[in-house]
């Protein structure tokens, strides 16, 4: 026998067995964080024979001909996230198996839907709202677009005090116009090390209270960026309490290699489970809270899922995970909780937005990669939470990005309804702006793809803008791309009019240019 083979620690393991007709090979897949897969979401399974193919989450399969599919879906995490595997042999499509990792034999799984329909975006909206109540998601007020600014996308960590004044001010100025901020978001910089949230950096030499007084002062909310599970080996915190944090096989604190630049490069991760971890959460989001900070990015949560040991035999890495956002959660009631690297289902009850998409830039291939990972996930949209498509990419300055995939960028507001931008409104072009200020002032809603050629990224997405029957179509393609109306569900004799860029009103036929975007609203 191998030495190096070790046995495995038991876990919850069940299938769905499948009996759909042949030939299907329709598969929709998800991941259970902002991170995209580099294949579009719903595919061809072309591979024959003995495979098998990973899901997180929730999975769809079907017969894409006859319109039959089952969807089965992790309604739970309380304790375990769910991995899903379909298993083909033979060339069909045999069963799911179901896998809970932090579940043992014996002890309550998490609940799983297993739903059969005729339309596949049909069960994922229908599995959604499960989730939902299931998970105590809470109901939010999505009647306005979300709309602010944050540092890092412009400035990144060499922000500096001076510099986020001068966008404060120029936020000030722009309360009238086109772009209006809700909130104000100071991100990564402003503090000593990672973990030492309440510590000021001495290149932010106000005290912070005095610049949240500031951005509340201007009739905006004052937002701050934190990771707060998270302490780099760096860090005064984990100095002086190495015994807060998550333990290895040999009773020292576990440490990951984060992605921040040394000192900060270790991260340990804090034990929740502990009560004094716990306190220490509370202050640092009261102290926050009592400053006048009530938006809060929390970013690398996903880091707060590390396994080891902890004070609590008996908890898991996903239960408690939960316990640290609970306490978060009712040390600021009021506040807005913004999850980013978010583990999707262990979020939810606790925070209001999460990042849907990886991190973008102010070029094409981010902007890509950030609208696939956001339109992939619709079916979320307003259910889970508000789903923040990360900064939108305006701007032409600091910038490779054309007009239209800036146009792209900003869509990504328009479909979520979160249109947070790190564009410099001091230095914006007039047009980019008021590209901008569309993003802020328009909301497509019931998104759904229309459109959807298994094994290409949905490109075409109907919904409603005030009412009235909206269409979306992204080209990312190399190419330019033509439509006829009534491939997009428009009556062909109708005027429908474009509004992103706005080209103004278009029948029969529209051309979307290579990297662009439109959006047609018709009566």
């Amino acid at each position: 026998m191998n030495e190096a083979l070790k046995p495995c620690r038991h876990c919850y393991c069940r299938e769905v067995p499948l009996n759909l007709p042949p030939p299907a090979v329709f598969m929709y897949r998800e991941s259970n964080n902002m991170t995209i897969r580099n294949e579009p979401p719903s595919v061809f399974i072309t591979s024959g024979f003995d495979t098998e193919f990973n899901s997180d989450d929730v999975i769809v399969v079907g017969n894409h001909w006859e319109k039959k599919y089952v969807l089965v879906g992790a309604l739970t995490a309380h304790r375990s996230l769910t991995f899903l595997t379909l298993i083909h042999k033979g060339s069909n499509m045999h069963c799911i198996e179901v896998r809970q990792p932090d579940i043992l034999e014996g002890e309550e799984p998490e609940e799983v839907a297993v739903l059969e329909g005729d339309d596949w975006r049909k069960l994922l909206k229908q599995y959604a709202d499960l989730v939902a109540e299931k998970m105590h998601a809470p109901k939010l007020d999505t009647s306005k677009n979300l709309t602010g600014y944050c540092t890092w996308y412009y400035y990144y960590k060499d922000v500096t005090e001076a510099n986020f004044l001068e966008n404060l001010e120029a936020m000030k100025n722009h309360l009238d116009s086109c772009y209006k901020a809700q909130v104000i978001q100071i991100d990564d910089g402003y503090q000593t090390f990672q973990g030492d949230w309440n510590d000021q950096d001495s290149s932010w030499p106000t005290p912070l209270c005095e610049i949240a007084k500031r951005i509340t002062d201007a009739g905006m909310i004052a937002g701050i960026w934190l990771m707060p599970f998270q302490a780099s080996t760096a860090s005064r915190v984990f100095r002086e309490h190495p015994d807060w944090f998550v333990k290895d096989e040999n009773g020292q604190p576990k440490v990951a290699a984060g992605w921040s630049p040394a000192p900060d490069h270790l991260w340990a991760c804090l034990d929740t489970t502990q009560p004094a971890v716990q306190e220490h959460l509370v202050k640092v989001f009261k102290t926050f809270r009592s400053w006048g900070f009530t938006y809060f990015k929390m970013d690398g949560l996903g880091f707060g899922l590390m396994p080891g040991k902890r004070a609590d035999a008996n908890a898991t890495p996903v239960s408690a995970f939960r316990q640290g956002l609970k306490a978060i959660r009712e040390a600021v009631p009021d506040s807005i909780l913004l999850g980013c690297c978010p583990p999707f289902m262990a979020c939810m009850g606790y925070i209001d937005s999460a990042r849907v998409s990886g991190d973008t830039a102010a070029n094409w291939p981010a902007i890509r990669d950030a609208m696939h990972a956001v339109t992939s996930r619709w079916w979320m949209y307003d259910k889970f939470f508000r789903c923040d498509p990360d900064t939108l990419m305006a701007r032409q300055d600091r910038s490779v990005a054309t007009v239209g995939e800036a146009r792209i960028s900003v869509l990504t507001g328009i479909m979520t309804g979160v249109s947070i931008t790190s564009d410099n409104l001091s230095t914006i072009d007039k047009d980019r702006l008021e590209l901008l200020g569309r993003g802020a002032n328009i909301r497509m809603r019931d998104v759904e793809p229309l459109l959807f050629d298994p094994n290409t990224w949905p490109r075409v997405f109907t919904g409603t803008v005030n009412g009235v029957k909206a269409v979306a179509v992204i080209n990312d393609q190399d190419k330019d791309l033509e439509y006829k109306f009534e491939d997009l569900a428009l009556d062909p004799e109708k005027d429908a009019e474009e509004v992103l860029h706005p080209l103004g009103y278009r029948k029969y036929v529209i051309t979307v240019k290579a990297h662009d975007a439109v959006l047609l609203l018709q009566k």
